[in-house]
């Protein structure tokens, strides 16, 4: 029987017996029970859902305390698994409840998700003690379950349909859920990568950002300041003596204060989070980069002040950060370049109008035909003409055409006018938002790049994320642990690589690596390849996700932008050091392509005009070329000048290639653009980079050093232009050495070469027993610089080619009985370090043969005896006796040791090679 509490939301008879019938049925049922309960605008404070708890809990059959669950935060099987983790697996007699709200709700990706776990997960959900009522609005969405998880449709216990709509805002419920289920996914529009990941939670990764403000302020000249506080206390104390006093000081007051200059305007810099600048202004504009994370920003606003009025809170609190956001508000967010499609069709449609209809539509999706109003709409006018509305304008920039973009800020200005009660903030990249501002009273704030802290924890988030989505089934402990070993991973591969740190910076760019990295690619490794995909995004792939409504005008072909923009690259890596060009250079740079390329007049005004327009659109929709200052132009990151400069240099004739390639040979500041030339000429052109190769090198044919009896040394080793002194092998025999001289910088841009360019396996293996033979055959110890480098370089090598080249050419000497017992040790400690660049059978195997032919007091022959002897010894002992079961904890492969037992104070590995490379 239905409690009182049924007058109060007027449940009618024919609902108080279908409650009565549904509570009587789960307190006769058993095991796991399913239930659909259809009722109009469910929601945790429906009418139905309150009297069910109501009378559960007054059941003699004893049921545990509702717990209520949300499509839109989290996956079923990931909640019902962190009930477990927590403890809350029932081992009493009583049964869990959970309600389960907003399936329906959720886009089709994951709804499709959703239903698949459903179906495939049925035999471990129905193994346990718990009831789960799926609330659904609509009877048709039904036909989703028969459809798509029809093994768990076949299971259901009961379908319950009920008639009572909430007394209070129809609709306002289902609204937050849609628009929690919305935003409550990381979207990355345009990444082709993403097509082999899971969804991601918004909140698991979200990282909050900073942001700089720019205002001009007017301050009072501290003069005048301390002479009115002066004169006031005059005032204050002639007013207590005599009337008659006041005349003096109330007749030279002004005039003392006249000959002082009262004001001054300047420009204050501040930084700030951009969690604090929302929170404390009511008026924003979030100005950055393409990929700064502006959109996600919106998007992690309205997932976090819906679900804030969704549980009643008044305070919206963030994620993970758990950051205060302000007082909860009703979101409505919406993209401008929606607005601007409707405005081409419906040129007086203002701003309020698109609302309207775009929530008609909306409300139709959520009751049957003849039922649909304007409840929402009319609901959210009444909140905003109330002041109690967030506004979230996604994309000022996005409207491409200035024209339509000054006509949609005066339609934004006119509506923020018509609610200025309401907290707004809007979106727009930094290029062309000067042009077509907002109004003065919109605080502007520009994203800051992300630091290293933020990135670190943007990874450790992102994999933790990764595995939760992966790996339902794990504990809390193995995700935390597979997580941090995959982003340590990718914090290994970014640091290797200065050009690959550089893009970090930028949140779209550190996904797009994420992203790449976790589908096998060592992010070193093709590093071309890697900025071309992250051209690719920038221009094709990414306008295209945004499916802009003017995109077949807007999208710039990407060999377009590679055409005029490696030319200009090129020239400003030589000529303009600063990474700066001024707008009439620029623009004299691409006339002279463009001329070249379509064969007219450099001077004509079709040149000139296509130019500019050129200019424009890479500027505002890709965001490679940006306007650094008023009329001063570079690119978004000096990795993307690089790269273009490369694209330049490798669309060139052989000889060409090779004459560019020596003219800036050993500047560092031409070392990348140099190396992504010849790794982009290695992909594209590999029979023509092979006799590249060939030429380039041919000052090394001739070095074929002894290694043995100190007969190669460095001279000037500290030096930028340090010497390799050898002594071939055919003057072995004689007393008077001619020694021969090589430039060290020489053999070592060689090894760089091949950790990054696929070359012909003759004159690479060639290369790769010069280097090795080099490491071998110096006389210097662990600890020098230059044997740090080789091993480095050597273990990149092997890496990146995957071919097991430097290992065979390493064994080769360590079995070799004509060479002494410490040049073979040597031989046998890089085997060692080379292996463990990844973990596998191959590095167990390659302990074991050490193990097999070392003796300890081999050890005593190298410098560093002791040390080295204990760091190569553990090593072994861990990987091939304890790598599982051990104390010892080896994480091979990224070459972290850690030794509980032990204790760090044995070895010293910060003063020893090995110790550095265990770390590094």
């Amino acid at each position: 029987m239905a409690s009182n509490e049924s007058t109060i939301y007027s449940i009618s008879a024919t609902d108080a017996t279908e409650l009565n019938k549904l509570v009587n049925f789960l307190e006769l049922s058993n095991g796991t029970t399913t239930i659909f309960a259809i009722a109009p605008e469910s929601g945790p404070q429906h009418p139905i859902v309150e009297e069910i708890k109501l009378l559960l809990s007054e059941s003699d059959h004893t049921f545990n305390e509702p717990q209520n669950f949300f499509y839109s935060d989290n996956s079923l099987y990931n909640f019902l698994y962190s009930l477990d983790e927590t403890g809350q697996q029932d081992t009493q007699i009583k049964r869990k409840l959970v309600m389960a709200f907003g399936i329906d709700q959720l886009p089709t990706s994951r709804l499709k998700q959703e239903m698949k776990q459903l179906n495939l997960g049925r035999d471990s959900l129905f193994g346990r003690e718990l009831v789960i009522i799926f609330w659904l609005n609509k009877e048709e969405f039904l036909e989703e379950f028969r459809n798509r998880a029809p093994d768990f449709w076949d299971w259901r216990g009961k379908l319950v349909k009920f008639e009572v709509r909430p007394p209070v805002n129809p609709l306002f419920y289902p609204y937050l859920e849609w628009l929690i289920a919305e935003n409550s996914y990381l979207k990355i529009s345009g990444v082709m990568q993403v097509q082999r990941q899971v969804d991601i939670f918004l909140d698991q990764i979200y990282v909050s950002l900073q942001a700089i403000r720019r205002q001009e302020v007017t301050e009072t000249s501290k003069l005048v300041q301390e002479m009115t506080t002066f004169l006031r206390k005059v005032t204050h104390m002639l007013s207590i003596s005599s009337p008659y006093d006041l005349d003096e000081p109330s007749y030279y007051e002004p005039v003392l204060l006249s000959s002082i200059p009262a004001t001054s305007t300047k420009t204050v810099t501040q930084r700030i989070d951009l969690s604090h600048a929302l929170r404390e202004n009511q008026y924003c504009v979030i100005l950055g980069a393409p990929g700064a994370g502006k959109t996600t920003l919106l998007r992690y606003l309205a997932l976090h002040f819906a679900t804030a009025k969704r549980d009643g809170n008044e305070t919206v609190i963030g994620g993970e950060p758990q950051e205060e956001l302000g007082k909860a508000l009703l979101p409505i967010f919406f993209r401008i370049a929606d607005y601007a499609e409707r405005l081409q069709q419906e040129p007086e449609l203002s701003l309020l109008d698109y609302l309207r209809q775009f929530y008609r539509q909306w409300e139709a999706y959520f009751q049957d035909e003849a039922e649909a109003g304007t409840e929402m709409a009319t609901l959210l006018l009444e909140k905003m003409y109330q002041g109690q509305c967030l506004m979230l304008l996604d994309g000022l920039d996005e409207v491409f055409e200035q024209e339509s973009r000054r006509l949609i800020v005066e339609r934004i200005d006119q509506f923020v006018n018509l609610f200025s009660s309401n907290k707004f903030v809007i979106t727009s990249r930094i290029a062309g938002y000067r042009d077509v501002k907002l109004s003065s009273r919109f605080a502007e704030f520009t994203i800051e790049d992300m630091g290293s802290e933020q990135v670190e924890k943007f990874l450790e988030r992102w994999c933790l994320a990764i595995e939760r989505a992966q790996q339902p089934e794990a504990s809390e402990a193995q995700w935390q642990r597979a997580g941090d070993d995959q982003a340590r991973k990718i914090l290994e591969a970014i640091k290797d690589n200065e050009g690959v740190k550089r893009l970090t910076a930028n949140p779209l760019l550190l996904t797009i690596l994420a992203l790449i990295h976790r589908n096998g690619e060592r992010l070193p490794n093709r590093r071309v390849k890697l900025y071309e995909l992250a051209v690719q995004t920038l221009t094709e792939d990414w306008q295209l996700g945004k499916k802009l409504p003017d995109a077949p005008k807007v999208l710039l072909n990407q060999n377009e932008v590679v055409a005029f923009l490696a030319p200009l690259a090129y020239w400003m890596h030589e000529e303009k050091p600063s990474g700066l060009v001024i707008e009439v250079e620029v623009e004299q740079q691409l006339a002279a392509k463009l001329a070249e390329l379509n064969d007219s007049d450099l001077e004509s005004d079709s040149v000139r005009l296509a130019v500019q327009e050129f200019l424009r659109k890479v500027r505002e929709t890709t965001g490679l070329f940006v306007e650094r200052a008023p009329g001063v132009y570079g690119f978004m990151h000096l990795t993307f000048e690089e790269y273009f400069a490369a694209r330049y240099i490798a669309d060139n004739e052989v000889s060409d290639i090779l004459a560019i390639i020596r003219k800036h040979l050993h500047e560092p500041r031409w070392n990348e653009p140099i190396l992504l030339a010849l790794g982009y000429y290695g992909i594209y052109s590999p029979k023509q980079v092979n006799k590249l190769v060939e030429q380039l090198f041919s000052n090394l044919e001739a070095y074929e050093p002894v290694i043995q009896d100190g007969k190669l040394k460095i001279k000037n080793a500290s030096s930028q232009d340090a010497i390799i002194i050898w002594s071939g092998l055919q003057e072995e025999s004689t007393t008077n050495c001619n020694h021969s001289e090589l430039r060290l910088k020489d053999l070592l841009f060689a090894g760089e070469v091949l950790t990054q360019v696929e070359i012909n396996s003759n004159p690479r293996k060639k290369l790769i027993k010069k280097l090795v033979m080099t490491y071998l055959g110096l006389d210097i110890d662990f600890e020098d610089d230059t044997t740090k480098q080789l091993l480095r370089m050597l273990r990149q090598i092997e890496l990146f080619n995957q071919k097991g080249e430097v290992l065979i050419r390493l064994k080769e000497f360590a079995n070799d009985s004509i060479f002494t017992e410490e040049i073979r040790v040597k031989a046998q400690t890089a085997i060692l370090y080379v292996a463990c660049g990844e973990s596998g059978a191959g590095l167990v195997s390659c302990a074991i043969d050490i193990v097999n032919q070392l003796e300890p007091n081999i050890f005593c022959r190298l410098r560093g005896c002791l040390k080295s002897f204990w760091t190569v010894y553990f090593v072994i002992l861990s990987v091939t006796k304890w790598s599982e079961e051990s104390q010892f904890s080896v994480m091979v492969g990224d070459a972290t040791l850690g030794c509980c037992s032990v204790g760090h104070d044995i070895f010293d590995f910060s003063d020893i090679l090995l110790g550095s490379w265990l770390k590094n």
